[in-house]
């Protein structure tokens, strides 16, 4: 009995930041184009994508860093664009990311964010590059996180996010189309983060 009082009493005394926090995030991404070719001078890519984010994150026990486990979802048309303008849209694809990823502080309420995973394409439609269903990638992220309280469990949350993937599908594979295209994709979304 003792030692869950005495337990008890420790975790009510240690800081906020120690304590496990769950996340809920809404925004934009904007992506690069999945596929170029330069010969036809053609380019398909994502139009600006609507994207929800949750996120777990517990202390790693070693001074201000957190291990953050988060997953996300978007979903956008895609553009075909010749030059600088669209020319056609095709049916909608969604991106489903599983990372990883490191926190620490910089200054104040911002804080750095660095990790990996794993990014899904799932097209709506098996059409094109994605005859053969979707494809999945390794995914490298990075970008910063600004919280403000609002209440003593409660922040406020804005996130920018950078990450780099390289794209290419069985499809695109059977059909000889060089090497898969280098990726980037920014984000930025605004949340609420809860502290348990």
């Amino acid at each position: 009995m003792r030692f869950v009082i005495g337990s008890l009493g420790i975790l009510a005394a240690a800081p906020l930041s120690a304590q496990a926090t769950g996340r809920l995030s809404a925004g934009v991404t904007s992506s690069s184009s999945i596929i170029v070719d330069d010969i036809l001078n053609t380019r398909l890519r994502p139009a600006l994508a609507p994207t929800i984010t949750a996120a777990f994150s517990i202390p790693t026990g070693k001074g201000p860093y957190r291990a953050t486990v988060e997953a996300s979802y978007s979903r956008s048309a895609l553009n075909v664009t010749d030059g600088d303008s669209i020319h056609d849209q095709l049916a909608s694809v969604g991106t489903a990311t599983t990372e990883l990823l490191i926190e620490g502080p910089i200054r104040g309420e911002l804080h750095w964010q660095a990790g990996g995973g794993m990014i899904f394409y799932l097209p709506s439609e098996r059409q094109g590059i994605f005859q053969d269903d979707g494809t999945h990638r390794w995914i490298v992220a990075g970008g910063l996180l600004l919280t403000h309280p609002l209440t003593a469990t409660m922040n406020l949350t804005v996130t920018g996010r950078v990450d780099t993937h390289n794209f290419t599908t069985e499809v695109l594979q059977a059909r000889d189309f060089g090497i898969a295209q280098a990726v980037q994709r920014v984000a930025l979304l605004v949340g609420v983060s809860r502290r348990f």
